[in-house]
């Protein structure tokens, strides 16, 4: 059974629990607000699709165009590991996020191209992978904190790392790894038309270029979730990250994953 296998069987358990969390949500007495939210952790599983390209220069060589499904099979769905920390002291907040995304492939090539010096040629055999990992930090600072609806604004400092290897039947073996840091602006609204029960949505994005490497990144999250007596959650929501970046070291990745995902929380 290859890992992509094993990984999709998480995805369902995870939707055939939700029903039977909701209902012993809603079941729950109403907590009291003095136990605050202070610190909260949240563990969930994103089931993803994926679309994109590259372009990956090497020392010498301009790197050409191909399509990680297109040109190397590259897995469309994975289901990835996410993780969320957070900290709240007054109207400040500190969220810190981890996503871990792993794909792998094999294809006879219809194309030949170049990949970090290397030429892969048309009728040769390749294996890829692809990794990404995502580290964020965000800063938000509430600007109206009412009893039905919360708005917060901030900043973000994240890091994409990029780990992709073409292994070919004549080329050989060639590998990317780079890591990218960037800045962002985030916006959040939490609609809260009941005790434990809130809807969030989430923005955190910004179009910048740092010193040769130009970064566009849109992520954007909207989450259902209900907690139980104030401290374990439940929730499910819809994800969407487009992350572009061009530099003048490596060439250009352009990359969307999206999907639902489910998971479960704690708060203190």
């Amino acid at each position: 059974m290859n890992s992509e296998s094993r990984r999709s069987r998480l995805f369902p358990r995870f939707l055939s629990c939700l029903p039977l969390a909701l209902v012993l949500a809603f079941a729950a007495p109403t907590p009291a607000r003095a136990l605050g939210d202070w610190v909260g952790v949240e563990a969930s599983m994103w089931r993803n699709n994926q679309d994109g390209q590259a372009s990956i220069d090497g020392d010498l060589l301009t790197g050409s165009t191909f399509d990680f499904q297109d040109t190397l099979d590259l897995e469309k769905s994975d289901s990835s590991k996410m993780g969320r920390v957070w900290f709240k002291l007054g109207k400040t907040r500190l969220v810190l996020d981890y996503l871990d995304s792993s794909r792998e492939g094999s294809k006879t090539l219809t194309q030949s191209f170049l990949f970090n010096d290397n030429a892969y040629v048309a009728t040769e055999d390749v294996d890829s992978r692809l990794n990404l990992k995502l580290m964020q930090a965000q800063v938000r600072f509430t600007l109206a904190d009412l009893k039905i609806v919360d708005v917060g604004v901030g900043f973000g400092l994240n890091q994409a790392q990029v780990d992709m290897t073409l292994d070919g039947s004549i080329s050989g073996r060639s590998q990317l790894d780079e890591k990218i840091p960037y800045p962002t602006l985030a916006a959040a609204v939490t609609i809260k038309p009941m005790p434990g029960f809130h809807i969030r949505a989430e923005a955190n994005g910004l179009n910048v270029n740092i010193r040769g490497t130009r970064v566009n990144v849109l992520d954007t999250r909207l989450q259902v979730e209900m907690y139980i007596a104030h401290v374990l959650g439940f929730f499910a929501g819809y994800r969407n990250y487009r992350f572009d970046a061009v530099d003048e070291d490596f060439g250009s990745i352009e990359n969307t994953f999206k999907g639902p995902y489910v998971g479960i929380g704690l708060k203190f």
